[in-house]
């Protein structure tokens, strides 16, 4: 069974001294060590008159300080009466209230950000795809086609961001199945995907860890922070290369590139934020929401050669001996190196942690 969110209870008549337990399932309070009867003997004296009054209002929602188990805990009471004269509710830790208040509050936040992005970020383009076609039908020659070709791209862009806001939903709810996974592998694969241009290169500072993650979902994030090191490049022009490396509680994703300003670097996870007037500004999110699904940290800070360096930490590393898991994937590739051999600064040098 599921945790539930607390212990349903049932209080004969109202009375403060008695709880009998409905349905605990594997509920974080432990039901074998609540009493019975005497339940005010649990409950810390200075509490004692706040649950009668509780109780005696027939609409239950108190918190009070109960030792049920050797432990002073918090716990909330919530219940109403019955037509049978009877209290029925929940009691559950109040940490537990605390923690679904702050998940309410999560979701009703990325609820007022997709609202953003629908009555803001998807009326603009489409008002610039239906003025288009409209000008489209009072023009002549090549001015059809510039008209239309300026709808196509406004409806391009309205694509990519709605595919960008469905994996942004997607990628905030946790990790229900993880595998023990050769880091490399899903690196190789990632880099080979985003069709990288042929000037650009990956630096991989062997060996890279074996982590317990979501595979698919790891291979996303890994995609959209090199796509962010390839589309911001550097100033001058030069060719991008990008380094992946491993840390002591997990591994990092490094580039040369221009870098990020300190300033931005508390919004670069932001939804909507974005340096290119074309991109959407939801590739990063979703780097980030990936990483809270996991259970990780993922940060940003400066490389060793002036450019963006992401660190992804509280990671669960694993030992692919222990775990049973196969050497490697069959399709493993070896991603281009610089004469380097792997290390982020190109010269040979260990990877700053």
């Amino acid at each position: 069974m599921e945790r539930r969110p607390g212990v349903a209870y049932r209080r004969p008549d109202g009375d403060p001294t008695r709880l009998v337990v409905e349905a605990a399932g594997e509920s974080y309070l432990n039901p074998e060590a609540l009493p019975r009867s005497d339940w005010l003997r649990v409950v810390a004296s200075d509490d004692r008159g706040r649950l009668r009054d509780a109780l005696d209002e027939g609409a239950v929602d108190v918190t009070y300080r109960i030792t049920a188990s050797d432990e002073c805990e918090w716990v909330h009471e919530r219940g109403a009466r019955d037509e049978t004269g009877d209290v029925v509710g929940y009691l559950f830790p109040a940490d537990e209230r605390v923690q679904r208040r702050k998940q309410l509050e999560q979701q009703r936040e990325r609820l007022e950000e997709f609202a953003s992005v629908v009555s803001h970020d998807l009326r603009n383009p489409l008002s610039v795809a239906v003025g288009n076609i409209e000008l489209a039908g009072d023009a002549d020659g090549e001015a059809v086609r510039e008209r239309l070709d300026r709808a196509h791209d406004a409806l391009d862009y309205m694509d990519s961001l709605i595919s960008d806001l469905l994996a942004l939903a997607r990628e905030g709810e946790s990790v229900e199945e993880t595998a023990t996974t050769d880091l490399r592998c899903v690196v190789d694969r990632a880099w080979k995907t985003i069709d990288a241009p042929s000037d650009a290169a990956l630096t991989v500072d062997e060996p890279l860890p074996w982590i317990e993650c979501d595979q698919s979902r790891l291979r996303q994030a890994l995609e959209n922070v090199f796509r962010n090191a390839i589309e911001h490049g550097a100033e001058d022009g030069s060719p991008i290369q990008v380094f992946v490396g491993g840390l002591s509680d997990g591994f990092y994703v490094a580039d040369d590139g221009t870098g990020i300003d300190p300033s931005e670097r508390d919004t670069v996870f932001d939804p909507g934020h974005s340096a290119d007037k074309d991109g959407t500004g939801f590739g990063l999110s979703i780097v980030e929401r990936i990483a809270e699904a996991h259970g990780w940290e993922v940060a940003v800070a400066e490389s060793r050669t002036g450019g963006a360096r992401f660190e992804f930490t509280d990671v669960d590393l694993t030992d692919p001996e222990e775990s049973g898991a196969p050497d490697a994937a069959p399709d493993r590739r070896v991603a281009p190196r610089s004469d380097g051999a792997g290390s982020e600064t190109g010269s040979g040098t260990p990877p700053d942690e």
